[in-house]
Parts: structure tokens; C-alpha cells; sequence
């Protein structure tokens, strides 16, 4: 289960402008020490709390910056890669900024970029950043022990294409054809770059590389936590005679990789791409059967399907009575906690046409009683905590989320170790400081909540989100059912939502955010917001058309055919797709939101998917990009 494989991931590390270096990799076990003598910390804690380790000085400003972008590589991103490079096209202003920053004037007004660092009037909004690691790592962690996306494997319906379905959370570096990636990442050093627009093209072949041959599960936040917090990061899963699931080993590659991107004086700014929610599962939970969830047929089901929730998750999932129908197995109330289902349904567990694969992490404390992800606390930690939990100190006995945080946080340490056999928990604090750490989430949301003026086409986006622009986007409480205030496109459903006016069936144009509700059949969740492709992607195409057919919504078979996605002629809906989506990114936004000043929120669903002028500043996700420079501005040396 799961599995390690050697190879070079890459890294672009700045000097002067430019120069990139390889990061080596290898295999190999690993040990921990016991816990710090000093320091620790909570779960939740932040600087400055009653475990948060020995004083610290204040931050200093950062001359570095290391940016990690987690791009989401599975088949929905095709969309976004093919024809409508929206990432690729925001990189080139995104360096640029950071290299030739603003000038200001005295009350702070832009006048106009530098050149070269030097203002003709003004001063720099921040020193140019001239010392940079940019590294990349995708949402792929496999299945976690299930029988679903096995290790970047070739494809056996064209076998120059190869899957990456399990990334491990490594830094990647891909070579061919987008679209066709090659299994192996390139093992030998890129020369020293010499100026900006080699730094720019090489940052977007980075992101390009990422592709959309992974997994369907897309763990971004676990990617990002395996990569830059977690001290000991697992080599492989491996399967119990009983068919539990252990994590063994420490993943070398990481531990390396980590060493080389993360300084220990930098700005540190991670970047999550993605199309959907977060779907991670937490292997060990439940005595290590959460991978049960990833599992093609649940593990002992009379009917290949979960087990369902007690009748009380239904109206109130954080009631003690909600808990799931496999616990109450035997009780004399189990008939009543668990009512005979209609066809389908099988004492205590759901009927199969309502428990698709792709939809097991939607809702999971309502429909089955339990929640098999981590919780958000285990990010917002990892980003603002001095002391995480190793993997022995996550879970209780009987496999709840329990952490008890006895290890240094890396991304808060200095001297990180190299080596997996090394100590990975006693670690030497570093400068770095929260206010240093920044996140940016670009995913399914409306940009027309994140606008100025939602009612003007061209209106910029909303430097900060207040409380009400928070509640429209996730409501009062998403994590614990409580979507009070929400805007309904942001309401993860199955059926078609009672707030829309466009029901299925309606026009495919009828609701200018995500075009119409649509009938999912329970296999997928209703769109967030909808924009239209530059270039429509043939789903029939041949030749390079082939390395997207399983990512065109289009294709003859998929489940959302007849979807507002496809072209429309007098015959019926066609075999093009004409519009790409987002879904609502509840777990990734909910993060950004407990961050506050340090997020950033922008759509997949571009204000401008077009550019409208040259250097258009609302063009593809140049707005989120630019904010996030904004934030990254105060941690930057003046």
C-alpha cells in the first residue's frame, strides 16, 4: 500500500535573478527522538501561548522568499490546463512584482513599478525580492491504504500517458508534452538562469508540470502539511493481517526536499490551486480503518456500501446520538437509530447508488455518522504553531484525532535536518514567525463574492473580507452544518439547491454565477461558479486531444454530459466543452478564513477569462496573486 519512489523533484532558488538546482532524493527509514525539553505546545496554539516554546525576538523583515505552489492534478483541472492557462498566464506580473516592485508616494499611492529596483519618484513599496525557491507539489497522496488511485501508473489505454496518482507530497518536476508527462522526473541540474523571462518560463513549466493525471482524492491541505510541518512523514501504508493500515518509515525525499526549500529567514507564501473541496482521509482514524473510505467496496458491507448514520445525523450531526449505524450494530435501539432504508439500503448501510466514490469526504458526519478527514485545526496549526504533533502523538488508542504537539514545527526551525535516520523532532527554533506565513487559496468561489461591486463586471477584488463577506462565502459554521448566511452557490449538494431560480432543465445561461443546477444522480456535488473556455476542448479529438478525454466533461459517458459544460446545437448537447467549474472549496477556504490578515482568497472562475487589455490586472488569477503580494508586502524588508 502507498509506496516511495526515487526521484528528483526541483526547486528554483534565486540569486542575484535566478539560478535553479536539483534536490536530491533518496529512500530510506527514519527515527524520532523523544519529546523537546522545552517547548511543545497545543493542538491550536499559537505564538505566544503557554506552550509555544522559549521567548522569541520579533519578527525581522524577510530579504527571501520561498513560494510552494499545491496545484491540484486531477481530471477537472483539464479546464483550467488545456487552452486556458490561467496559472501559466498569471506567473510572468507575479514575478515581475516581486522583482520590480510599486513605487509609492507619501500617503502610500501607487506611481508606478520600479525598474530594476530604482523609483523615478517615490519610494518601494519593498525591497525587490531577489533571493527565491519556488517549488512545486500536488494534491495526489493516493487512496491512503484504499484500492483507488494506484502509484503512478502507466496508462493502459495509451501508454506514453502515465498517471501521478501518488505524488507522496514531493516536490515535482515533469518534462514532455502537457498533457503527456513522463514517469520520471528529470535527474540532472538546470543551468543558472540569466534573466527574468527565463525565471518566468521555467516557473511555468513548474506549474504546467503538474498536469491532470492524479488522483480523484485531492488532499491538497495534507499535501502542503506532509511537505512543510509534519516531522515524520510516512514512507508507505502497509495492510494488517486484521486489514487495518500502519504508516511505516519516513519519506527521505521530503525530509531532503524540505531541507533544500524551506530557509529558515524567508517570507514563506503557499499557493493551493484546486477545483473541488478537499478530500483527504485520515488513514490511521478508527483503529486504522479510515482508509476503509477510499475503498472501492466498503470493507465487510453485505452491500459493498458504507454503513449510514444514525436517524439523528440527519437534523443535527453534532448530536452524541449521531454516531454510525456499524457502532450500534447489536443494540436493542439499533432499529430504531437505524430504520430499514428503501431498496437498496441494507441494515444500517446506505444504498450503493448513494455512496459514489467521488463523493464519500462530501458530508460525512451527516450521511455516515462519522468524519474520516482531519480537522481544520491540524492546517491552521501547522501554519501558526511552534510545536505539532508527530505521528505517534495524533491519535488516541482508539484512533480519534487527539494531538498532543511534542515535536518543533519545521516550518519554525532552523537547521532542519537532511537525513530521515536524523533526529526529526528535537529541531532548533528559527527567526520565522507566523506573521511571516501566508496562504493563498484560489478555488470554488464566486469571484462575484470576492468583488467590490458584484453587479460590475470589471469591478477589482476586495482587498480583505470582512465577517458578512465570510458569511456569504461559508456561512455561519460550514464545518459544523450550519450554513446561516450563506450565498447558496457556495452550499455543497447533490441535488439541485432549493435557493437557485435555475433548476435543471432551466437554461443552460439561466444563472449568470454556475449557469444552472444540474441532476448529479448522487455521483458529484452542484457547481460553485462556471466561466467559459477560451478554447472549447474537443472531447472527440485525436492525438494530444487524447491526454484530456478523461478530464473533458463532455466525453461520450460521463456523468455530467448533458451538464451546462458542453456545447448545445439543435440535436442536443455535443461532445465540446465549452465551460469549465469549480466546486465550493469549504475545507480550503474555512483554513484561509481562521488565518485572517495572513489569507488570501481568489475563484477558479476568473473575473476576466479573457484578457480585456494588455496586461489586464483581472485576467485569469492575476487578482489573487496580486493580493497576495499586498499581505506578503509587510513581511518583506522596506
Amino acid at each position: 500500500m502507498g509506496g516511495h519512489a526515487d526521484g528528483m523533484g526541483r526547486l528554483l532558488a534565486v540569486a542575484t535573478l535566478a539560478s535553479l538546482a536539483s534536490v536530491a532524493s533518496a529512500c530510506g527509514g527514519g527515527k524520532l527522538a523523544g519529546a523537546p525539553t522545552d517547548g511543545g505546545g497545543s493542538s491550536s496554539g499559537g505564538p505566544g501561548g503557554a506552550d509555544a516554546g522559549p521567548a522569541r525576538p520579533p519578527s525581522a523583515p524577510a530579504t527571501k522568499l520561498d513560494v510552494l505552489f499545491m496545484i491540484e492534478n486531477a481530471s477537472s483541472m483539464g479546464s483550467v490546463t488545456f487552452g486556458n492557462d490561467f496559472l501559466s498566464a498569471s506567473i510572468p506580473p507575479f514575478i515581475d512584482r516581486l522583482l520590480n516592485p510599486n513605487c509609492l508616494d507619501g500617503t502610500g499611492n501607487i506611481v508606478g513599478p520600479s525598474q530594476g529596483g530604482q523609483c523615478a519618484s517615490g519610494h518601494l513599496e519593498f525591497q525587490p525580492v531577489h533571493d527565491m525557491h519556488v517549488g512545486v507539489i500536488t494534491s495526489s497522496l493516493g487512496a491512503f491504504g484504499g484500492d483507488q488511485c494506484p502509484d503512478n501508473a502507466t496508462n493502459p489505454a495509451n501508454p506514453s500517458l502515465s498517471a501521478h496518482t501518488n505524488d507522496e507530497g514531493e516536490l515535482i518536476s515533469r518534462g514532455g508534452v502537457q498533457g503527456q508527462p513522463t514517469m520520471e522526473n528529470p535527474a540532472s541540474p538546470i543551468a543558472t538562469l540569466g534573466t527574468e523571462s527565463q525565471l518566468v518560463s521555467d516557473v511555468q513549466a513548474l506549474v504546467l508540470g503538474a498536469d491532470i493525471h492524479g488522483c480523484g482524492f485531492r488532499a491538497g491541505l495534507d499535501a502542503v502539511y506532509r511537505f512543510l510541518a509534519e516531522p515524520d512523514p510516512y514512507a508507505t501504508i502497509e495492510a494488517a493481517p486484521n486489514g487495518t493500515r500502519t504508516l511505516d518509515g519516513v519519506d527521505a525525499n521530503i525530509i531532503k526536499q524540505r531541507h533544500d526549500f524551506l530557509r529558515p529567514d524567508s517570507a514563506l507564501a503557499v499557493i493551493m490551486v484546486v477545483s473541488k473541496d478537499d478530500q483527504g482521509f485520515d488513514t490511521l482514524a478508527f483503529g486504522g480503518q479510515g482508509w476503509a473510505f477510499a475503498n472501492t467496496a466498503f470493507p465487510a458491507s453485505p452491500n459493498m456500501a458504507a454503513p449510514e448514520g444514525t436517524v439523528a445525523c440527519q437534523s443535527n450531526p453534532d448530536s452524541m446520538a449521531c454516531t454510525s449505524c456499524a457502532f450500534v450494530k447489536g443494540s436493542s435501539s439499533f432499529s430504531a437509530q437505524c430504520p430499514n432504508d428503501p431498496p437498496g439500503g441494507m441494515d444500517g448501510y446506505l444504498d450503493p447508488s448513494d455512496d459514489a466514490l467521488r463523493v464519500r469526504a462530501f458530508h460525512m458526519k451527516q450521511r455516515f455518522g462519522l468524519d474520516d478527514q482531519f480537522p481544520i485545526d491540524r492546517y491552521v496549526t501547522g501554519f501558526t504553531s511552534y510545536a505539532v504533533p508527530d505521528r505517534d502523538h495524533e491519535h488516541d488508542a482508539m484512533g480519534n484525532y487527539a494531538p498532543a504537539a511534542n515535536c518543533a514545527n519545521p516550518i519554525f526551525s532552523t537547521d532542519l535536518p537532511t537525513d530521515a535516520s536524523s533526529d526529526l523532532c528535537h529541531l532548533t527554533p528559527g527567526p520565522r514567525r507566523p506573521d511571516q506565513v501566508f496562504f493563498a487559496v484560489i478555488g470554488g468561489v464566486p469571484h462575484q463574492l470576492l468583488q467590490v461591486d458584484p453587479a460590475n463586471p470589471d469591478s477589482p477584488q476586495k482587498t480583505t473580507l470582512s465577517t458578512s463577506d465570510w458569511t456569504r462565502v461559508l456561512g455561519a459554521d460550514p464545518l459544523h452544518y450550519d450554513f446561516t448566511g450563506a450565498d447558496f452557490h457556495m452550499l455543497q449538494s447533490e441535488s439541485p439547491r432549493a435557493g437557485s431560480a435555475c433548476p435543471p432543465g432551466s437554461e443552460d445561461d439561466c444563472d449568470p454565477i454556475n449557469g444552472r443546477e444540474w441532476e448529479t444522480n448522487k455521483s458529484d456535488l452542484q457547481f460553485a461558479c462556471i466561466f467559459p473556455l477560451a478554447m472549447p476542448m474537443d472531447c472527440t479529438s485525436p492525438g494530444p486531444g487524447d491526454a484530456y478525454k478523461g478530464a473533458c466533461a463532455c466525453a461520450t459517458g460521463a456523468a455530467d454530459a448533458n451538464a451546462q459544460l458542453c456545447q448545445k446545437n439543435a440535436s442536443g448537447y455535443t461532445e465540446v466543452q465549452i465551460n469549465g467549474f469549480a466546486q465550493p472549496a469549504i475545507r480550503q477556504l474555512s483554513v484561509a478564513r481562521a488565518l485572517g490578515a495572513q489569507a488570501v482568497v481568489g475563484s477558479l472562475c476568473p473575473i476576466h477569462t479573457t484578457e480585456a487589455m494588455p496586461d489586464d490586472p483581472l485576467y485569469a488569477f492575476r487578482p489573487p496573486l496580486q493580493a497576495l503580494i499586498d499581505r506578503l508586502s509587510t513581511a518583506l524588508a522596506k
